[in-house]
C-alpha cells in the first residue's frame, strides 16, 4: 500500500500488508489488546522485510480491523518470540489517521521543497536557539559526509564533536550542554533529512533508538541523488562565493567534503582481545 498525498501526489512510501480474518485471530484477549502468535518463520519473515509491514486483524461481519506494524515490534529487539505480539485495540483502521499509518515508513508531516535552494537556506537557518549549544543543519550534513562524500553519518560524535568546534573561542564557561529541546532539534534534523530525500535512511530503525532506547540514533546512510545534487549546489556556490573574494581559503578544503569515521579504541580493547582469541579457541575445540 502506497501513500498518494491529497493532492495526488505520489510519495514512493509503501508499507506491506499481512492480513487474517476468521474468529480464531480473536481468541487471545488481553483487555486493551489482541494477542497473536505468528509462526517463527513467518516472523523472522517479516523482520527482514525491507519495508514496514502491517499486521492486519479483521473480525468477519463486522466493521473492526486492527492493526500493528509487526516489523518494528521485532526489529526493536524488546518481543519474545515464544509469547507473540500485542494488537492494540485502539488501533483501528476506521480511525488511525494515514499518516500513523506510515509513520516507519518514513512518511513526514513536512513539506516537500521542489527547490534545492530552498533546501539549503532551511538547513542554514535551522539553528539551536541555545548558546551552548551552537548547530545548524547545514553544519550536521556537511560535516557528516562520508565515503567519499557518498554517505552522510550522524551521532552524538559528530554532533559532540561539532559542538565544541563552535563553542572555542566564546565566552561558554560549561561547554556544551543539552536537553529536551536540544534532543529534538536533532531528531528533527533526522526527520528533515528524510521528508526531503536527501539520504536513505532507515527512519523505522532510528525511532526504535529514540523511541524505545532513549537514544539519538547513529547511522551511515548513502545520499541519495537528491542529496549527491545538493552537494553539487553547495559546491558551485562556494566556487562562486570564493571568485567574489566573499571566502578566502586553501583550494584542499572545502565546505563540503568527505569526513572520515572510524573506530574509537577503549580502556577495555586490550582486555577484549586475548578474551576473543580464547573464544575462537574454544569454538574451534569444540567443531
Amino acid at each position: 500500500m502506497e501513500f498518494v498525498s491529497g493532492s495526488g501526489f505520489v510519495t514512493g512510501r509503501i508499507v506491506a500488508l499481512q492480513i487474517k480474518s476468521g474468529p480464531s485471530f480473536f481468541t487471545h484477549d488481553d483487555g486493551e489488546s489482541w494477542r497473536f502468535y505468528p509462526e517463527e518463520k513467518h516472523r523472522l519473515y517479516w523482520e527482514r522485510f525491507p519495508v514496514p509491514v502491517i499486521l492486519v486483524l479483521h473480525k468477519p461481519n463486522t466493521e473492526e480491523t486492527f492493526w500493528l506494524d509487526v516489523r518494528q515490534v521485532y526489529r526493536s529487539g524488546t518481543q519474545d518470540k515464544d509469547v507473540g505480539v500485542s494488537v492494540p485495540k485502539a488501533q483501528e483502521f476506521k480511525v488511525t489517521s494515514r499518516t500513523k499509518l506510515f509513520d516507519n515508513a518514513g512518511l513526514i508531516g513536512e513539506e516537500f521543497a521542489e527547490s534545492l535552494d530552498e533546501v539549503l537556506k532551511v538547513l542554514v537557518t535551522s539553528r539551536s536557539k541555545n548558546v551552548s549549544f551552537p548547530l545548524s543543519f547545514f553544519q550536521l550534513f556537511v560535516n557528516g559526509l562520508t565515503n567519499i562524500v557518498r554517505s552522510l553519518h550522524f551521532g552524538m560524535d559528530l554532533v559532540a564533536n561539532q559542538v565544541e568546534l563552535n563553542l572555542v573561542g566564546t565566552q561558554s564557561e560549561f561547554g556544551m550542554a543539552m536537553g529536551s529541546e536540544e534532543h529534538d532539534f536533532l531528531f528533527r534534523y533526522i526527520e528533515f533529512l528524510v521528508s526531503q530525500d536527501l539520504a536513505n535512511v532507515d527512519l523505522g530503525d532510528c525511532l526504535i533508538d529514540w523511541n524505545d532506547r532513549k537514544l539519538v540514533p547513529r547511522f551511515v546512510a548513502p545520499l541519495s541523488s537528491r542529496g549527491r545534487a545538493l552537494v553539487r549546489l553547495i559546491s558551485e556556490k562556494e566556487d562562486q562565493l570564493r571568485s567574489a573574494g566573499v571566502l578566502v581559503g586553501s583550494d584542499s578544503v572545502r565546505i563540503a567534503q568527505e569526513h572520515l569515521c572510524q573506530m574509537v579504541s577503549t580502556e577495555h580493547d586490550m582486555e577484549r582481545v586475548p578474551l576473543i582469541a580464547e573464544f575462537e579457541r574454544s569454538i574451534v575445540n569444540q567443531s
